[in-house]
């Protein structure tokens, strides 16, 4: 089905993040049949990896392993910035599948307290059957250089604070986690410390968050730390527990 969001348009899936996680859950979503938004705060950043080149071994079945082919050079490594364009460009011809820049602040529920949407910085609703969180390492996030510290989740790039506060306040369970990267390429060393899901946050597919029905999470904010190639692999997995959700039910 083509998506066509003009205002009030519900959509079966909401994707927030357009890291590696949610770029595949999103494109593996609208390749099944899904009307799927995928929601970030910057298009310029889809599916960024770290650094100006990127070795990977993407597993079979994956929007990388698709994109590796077509883009690697013969050593195996990619440009990140190839990447993201080639990225950019399947997701955006992939039919049933939206892409749109904003920031999420929050969680729409409805009255029966069904997770049915998200609010934006914008007061613009977006409104799906099912949200999926695939924030990466944004929620309630630091980053430090040196004696430096922004509200940050990446060099440059802004964190989910009010989101992360709107969870928090739905007694979703949170953990600190601390991420590093080193110095490269004229690019100082940085920490990020940022908020993930507890595991006891997590229904036992591993995807669902427990007292928010309509909630799913995977990828960083789901898991901690994970190698580009697991993180597309858990974006791939949460689509498939996606599309076996139909009205609320297992298929």
């Amino acid at each position: 089905m083509v998506s066509y969001p003009t205002r009030g348009h519900v959509y079966d899936v909401v994707v927030v993040g357009a890291g590696v996680a949610g770029s595949e859950a999103a494109y593996a979503c609208a390749r099944g049949g899904l009307d799927t938004l995928l929601v970030t705060t910057s298009l310029d950043t889809v599916y960024n990896t770290v650094g100006d080149r990127v070795g990977l071994h993407p597993p079979e079945g994956t929007l990388m392993h698709e994109l590796w082919r077509a883009n690697a050079d013969a050593d195996g490594t990619v440009s990140n910035w190839q990447l993201h364009r080639a990225a950019k460009y399947t997701l955006e011809r992939q039919e049933g599948l939206h892409l749109l820049q904003s920031n999420v602040t929050g969680l729409l529920l409805d009255e029966r307290g069904r997770v049915d949407g998200v609010d934006t910085w914008e007061g613009v609703p977006r409104r799906g059957g099912r949200v999926a969180l695939c924030v990466g390492s944004f929620l309630r996030a630091r980053l430090t250089v040196g004696e430096l510290e922004e509200a940050a989740g990446r060099l440059s790039e802004m964190a989910y604070d009010e989101l992360y506060l709107d969870l928090e306040a739905r007694l979703v369970p949170f953990k600190e986690v601390s991420l590093t990267a080193d110095p490269a390429n004229g690019v100082l060393a940085y920490e990020v410390r940022c908020r993930v899901i507890e595991p006891s946050g997590l229904a036992g597919d591993g995807f669902g968050v427990p007292g928010l029905p309509g909630l799913f999470a995977a990828g960083l904010c789901a898991r901690g730390y994970l190698p580009f190639e697991e993180a597309a692999l858990d974006g791939v997995r949460l689509a498939r527990a996606l599309l076996g959700v139909r009205g609320g039910r297992r298929a």
